[in-house]
């Protein structure tokens, strides 16, 4: 690994690189359960440092089969998707929110939601699909586990919000990725270079199988597994969308450097209803009635997690602060 560490340098990548001890066992954790110690943190300066050390991992990876890059933006999710065994990039020089219209915004995967949330509120409007961490997860995670939190029920996920990506596939170079119509997928199709090939690859995969994809969408409300087969391709519409496939890809198909999101006006009421129950067998019953009343949210839990969410509270207090608290 030093060695390539030395060809990362020597290739003018301008970010920072790192492999001492501290860095690496905080590395070694998100929020799951897992821990896996890295050999190298990278923190790319922009893109062009990014697809630089893409080319370098796919240039050397017959010399040193174990390299792979593994996307972080602030460690958050619970699935173990922000810890590998080689190179972690973290995506904090990636900060910047482009631009936000009552209809849509363009930011980059290391902004914070927070602070995204705070940017669109200006204009009264917001993206709804923010997970249980809204004051600690960034951008970039929401789109590589397709977060969906407690307003899932009324709004979806995040793949239903993603109106384009920019990403950083296996060859090194950035595509945007989003829909595009027959005409346009013929032309991708003919095109004699990775993309082209990626392209018609998944193309023909998805027409294969058409009818076995469609039907293996799960009917659920919430689902934020990969990889998303059966939103790619749309025969009656006539519309092909590769960003559907990054979403809840978990960073594998490719790294995202910038998100296109659609934007929903703010509401400016809401309410709550609380129930208590004295056994939670009844909720069977509860839950689909409630339901038939279109809840914006439903969330339900036992004296077990109340218990636990006290006991952690110190500790909530120590990371949002005493007015978010």
């Amino acid at each position: 690994m030093e060695k390539f560490i030395d060809l990362i340098r020597k290739s003018g990548f301008k970010g920072e690189l790192a492999n001492d001890d501290e860095t690496i066992e905080f590395y070694s954790h998100d929020a799951s359960l897992f821990e896996i110690k890295p050999e190298l943190v990278a923190t790319p300066k922009n893109s062009s440092d990014l697809q630089g050390l893409v080319e370098l991992v796919k240039a050397n990876k017959s010399n040193l089969p174990n390299l792979s890059i593994t996307g972080r933006s602030a460690g958050t999710c619970m699935s173990g998707g922000a810890v590998n065994e080689s190179i972690i990039v973290d995506f904090q020089h990636f900060d910047e929110v482009h631009e936000v219209t009552k209809n849509h915004a363009w930011s980059q995967p290391g902004v914070f939601y927070r602070d995204f949330d705070m940017a669109t509120k200006k204009l009264d409007v917001i993206m709804p699909t923010y997970s249980a961490s809204r004051d600690l997860c960034k951008i970039g995670g929401m789109v590589a586990n397709n977060a969906g939190g407690e307003k899932s029920l009324e709004y979806g996920k995040t793949e239903n919000f993603v109106e384009e990506l920019k990403v950083i596939l296996a060859d090194g170079k950035e595509y945007t990725l989003g829909p595009i119509n027959r005409n346009q997928l013929v032309k991708k199709m003919a095109q004699k270079d990775f993309e082209g090939r990626v392209y018609k690859q998944m193309f023909d995969l998805c027409e294969k199988y058409y009818d076995k994809i469609k039907k293996a969408k799960p009917n659920v409300n919430k689902n934020s597994m990969g990889y998303n087969l059966w939103d790619v391709w749309d025969r009656d519409k006539g519309i092909f969308d590769l960003s559907k496939i990054i979403v809840g890809s978990q960073g594998t198909l490719g790294l995202v450097t910038d998100a296109k999101f659609r934007l929903v006006p703010i509401k400016p009421h809401s309410g709550l209803l609380v129930l208590f129950l004295k056994d939670l067998d009844d909720l069977g019953e509860i839950i689909p009635k409630v339901l038939e009343h279109k809840p914006a949210t439903f969330e339900s839990f036992d004296d077990q997690t109340l218990l636990l969410s006290i006991r952690f509270m110190p500790s909530f207090l120590k990371i949002l602060g005493p007015k978010k608290f």
